[in-house]
């Protein structure tokens, strides 16, 4: 016999596939916490032990990003083979392409994704947590392709960071743009911050 424990990750879980299957079919605004329920063979009052609509969807991109980040073979921290502002460019956008491929693949679930977090009515625990890890990821990078200190690296790497999300919100905000688009305004936003830093190294 499962535990209590056992038996509600169990429940969670079979919500959220749920929650994840219709968001992705049918989308964010068309889903009713009643068809998660009938999908999932439980309760309503389950599936709001779980959490609302919005909190559902926060929590199935989190399960993904940090899948996505797990699985990642930058994880293994290996060494950074990139130098010049080209490579640096190219290596920055490997690490976080799989996080940008993850938002593209779904824009509308995103753009949603997005709004719930910036009403700050839900907040991503993956995502709070995942910011360290990706600027760490990025500051070997930087260090690399530069040449310059860990300190302006840690520094360029937590702006390299901020203006990747930034580039996120532009890109869900002009529907029918595609992954290029998007990889594009990463590497118009990481560009000059490997340039300055090159610049200030150079002095």
């Amino acid at each position: 016999m499962p535990t209590r424990i056992e038996a509600r990750a169990a429940t969670r879980a079979k919500v959220l596939a749920s929650s994840r299957r219709l968001f992705e079919e049918r989308g964010f605004r068309a889903t009713t916490i009643k068809d998660i329920a009938a999908d999932a063979a439980v309760s309503v009052g389950t599936v709001m032990h779980v959490g609302d609509k919005s909190g559902l969807l926060v929590a199935c991109f989190d399960e993904h990003i940090e899948a996505l980040h797990t699985t990642s073979p930058r994880t293994s921290h290996a060494p950074v083979q990139s130098e010049g502002v080209n490579g640096g460019s190219e290596a920055i956008l490997d690490i976080l392409f799989p996080f940008i491929e993850l938002f593209a693949s779904s824009p509308d679930l995103a753009r949603s994704y997005g709004a719930v977090l910036i009403s700050g009515a839900h907040s991503s625990r993956v995502f709070s947590e995942l910011r360290e890890k990706l600027i760490n990821e990025l500051q070997d990078v930087f260090a690399a392709a530069t040449g310059c200190s860990m300190t302006a690296a840690k520094q360029r790497a937590t702006t390299a960071y901020l203006a990747y999300l930034g580039a996120l919100l532009e890109w869900a905000s002009l529907p029918g743009t595609g992954i290029d688009a998007l990889c594009s305004r990463v590497r118009d936003a990481i560009r000059p911050l490997l340039t300055a830093s090159n610049e200030e190294h150079n002095q």
